[in-house]
């Protein structure tokens, strides 16, 4: 034995060598039993490590008693590289118990079977799972000195899968039979059934017209179902999604299913965050979306008094009120070389007055005869033509558009007004996103944040809560990806500037969370999440009115203004009749006065 020994161990090294030029290791473990006589060994191993050495891949030696210890060597390593020699039956045992506790897919191994008991065949037909091997878990085996190696990996960690890989010789080295990356050759689960936990009455689903509802991710499901060949068995339905309590140390809803691993797979879509990392394992983010403070269409309706000067940008109005008084100021040069006698003061607040006049529609009361002066009063009159046609389109048109008076448009100002309280989706992050913030923002929000047993259980409750209070808001996701839900009043929609990432999420450190990522990122570049996303929503315009007559209450600001332009021309009305009458009185009395002194003359 001790000959065949040493003679099968020099036929390993030229196929050890191929295999780190192969994956590119920088250093190898080599591991083996205790059973085995400790000079032999010394002497094998002697001369597997001088020749990697080499080859510039550095190595030492331990048991497999000392797996665990291995970490010391390797723990500046992502993945290490293991060289499993197993030489008897006893080698099986030993291996097998020092892999029970450890993470097979933590590294990379090569297991060589070195010489074959008579009874059983172990590295042809390995009884069960031997040696705790996973999905994900990369080993290769050779069986003594054969020429083909082979791949073996466990679905249901109930026994091995076995696939040949490449085959080996001295002449041309490694050739491989199956594609090099690892989901490329593993896609087939073969009916595989997942453990999957739901969400009750989760965003994202849509009741189509046969009354079922049809969900995003279980659409992306069923593809991923037809293309890797497992299926799901839902195990448990969660009231919501979950978030983590402090108090009582632990996670609730779907997510403390997967923590607890009473379940494999969550068929609902979470946002990520980073405490949520450290309790599942998220795939890619199936896509992202906006955030939205929604509140309950406001009552009243109208125009700003500021909109009356909305209708032209400032830039305009500044440049109508230098023609103004550019204009009251150039037009005093020809009414003095005309030969108006009068002050350059009363002169400047005549041409006022008259300019003034023209803008308000009004004619003169002297046109003078100068053609200098026609030109001029022609050419202000054809710009305030244009000036009130262009002004009453622009004002109509702001009058005949439908807006809204909102109590605040943006979270900030949210903030600032706290005129509304703030609910969330219970369960959710959204809750921990304000909680857990050390943002003073945050923590402002959390002031207005409703008692969590006061908080909505799903969508749909939620807009039945601030249909019934006017002073509540709810932040949700983009209601684009919301549809068919029966809204029981008017809404409108703030941008926050938030976007939320969503992803599915497996149970913590599950073998199965590389496949479907990969799966999903195919999914991505051939179209078929589009597809799902197109044939499962139809988008819903949240727009609250397109076409709609102006309500009274909209008018008031206008009816305003003009009644205080007719009230304040009555009172100038009524001051300058009262001038008149008593220029008028005053004038008669002082012709009398002349009258009489004229005849006491005579």
């Amino acid at each position: 034995m001790l000959y065949e020994l040493h003679f099968i161990g020099d036929q390993q090294i030229p196929l050890i060598i191929d295999i780190c030029k192969l994956n590119g290791p920088r250093s190898a473990i080599f591991l083996y039993s205790e059973s085995i006589k400790e000079m032999e060994m010394k002497t094998m191993m002697f001369k597997w490590m001088r020749a990697l050495s080499r080859e510039g891949v550095a190595s030492t030696k331990l048991h497999f008693s000392q797996l665990h210890e291995s970490s010391y060597y390797v723990k500046e390593i992502a993945r290490p590289y293991y060289i499993a020699l197993i030489s008897n039956f006893n080698a099986i045992n030993e291996f097998s118990l020092a892999t029970n506790t450890f993470d097979m897919s933590s590294a990379v191994w090569l297991v060589i079977f070195i010489y074959e008991e008579n009874s059983t065949d172990y590295c042809h037909n390995p009884p069960g799972n031997i040696f705790h091997l996973r999905f994900n878990s990369e080993m290769l085996v050779r069986c003594g000195t054969e020429n083909i190696l082979r791949e073996w990996y466990s679905i249901d960690t109930n026994r091995i899968e076995i696939m040949d890989v490449a085959t080996w010789n001295l002449d041309k080295g490694i050739t491989k039979m199956v594609p090099d990356f690892l989901y490329e050759r593993r896609y087939n689960l073969q009916g595989f059934i997942m453990k999957a936990v739901t969400v009750k009455s989760s965003s994202f689903t849509n009741v189509k017209k046969d009354g079922v509802s049809y969900s995003m991710y279980r659409e992306i499901f069923r593809e991923l179902c037809v293309t890797l060949n497992f299926s799901l068995e839902i195990v448990s339905e969660a009231e919501e999604y979950g978030r983590w309590n402090p108090e009582e140390k632990s996670w609730t809803g779907a997510i403390a299913e997967l923590y607890a691993g009473r379940a494999d797979i969550s068929l609902s879509g979470f946002s990520i965050t980073s405490a949520r990392l450290n309790a599942v394992d998220f795939t890619h983010p199936v896509f992202k979306t906006k955030n939205f403070l929604v509140i309950r269409e406001p009552e009243k309706f109208g125009i700003k008094w500021s909109s009356y000067f909305q209708t032209f940008t400032n830039t305009v109005w500044i440049a109508i009120l230098g023609i103004l008084m550019t204009a009251s100021i150039l037009l005093i040069f020809p009414k003095i070389k005309s030969g108006i006698d009068r002050k350059i003061g009363y002169l400047f607040i005549d041409n006022f007055m008259e300019i003034w006049g023209i803008f308000c529609q009004q004619g003169l009361a002297d046109f003078s005869g100068g053609l200098s002066l026609r030109i001029t009063y022609f050419s202000i009159f054809l710009l305030v033509t244009v000036l009130s046609a262009a002004y009453s389109a622009s004002l109509i048109s702001l009058l005949t558009s439908f807006s809204l008076i909102l109590p605040f448009d943006s979270f900030e100002s949210f903030v600032k007004e706290g005129t509304h309280r703030l609910t969330v989706i219970r369960g959710t992050a959204d809750y921990d996103k304000f909680a857990n913030s050390a943002d003073p923002l945050s923590k402002n929000v959390m002031k207005l944040m409703l008692e969590e047993e006061k908080l909505p259980l799903n969508v749909q409750e939620g807009f039945k809560n601030i249909c019934k209070n006017r002073n509540l808001a709810i932040y949700l996701l983009d209601q684009d990806y919301i549809v068919n839900l029966k809204i029981p009043c008017n809404v409108v929609r703030i941008a926050t500037g938030d976007v939320t990432n969503f992803a599915l999420i497996l149970s913590k450190h599950n073998p199965f969370t590389g496949i479907i990522n990969f799966q999903l990122q195919k999914f991505l570049k051939n179209g078929i999440m589009h597809r799902i996303k197109d044939s499962t929503f139809k988008k819903k315009s949240f727009h609250i009115m397109n076409y709609q007559p102006v309500p009274l209450i909209s008018l008031i600001s206008l009816l305003m203004l003009i009644l205080t332009g007719i009230i304040f021309s009555i009172c100038i009305l009524i001051i300058e009749k009262f001038i008149f009458v008593r220029k008028t009185k005053k004038r008669s009395i002082v012709n009398e006065e002349e009258m009489h002194h004229i005849s006491s003359i005579k």
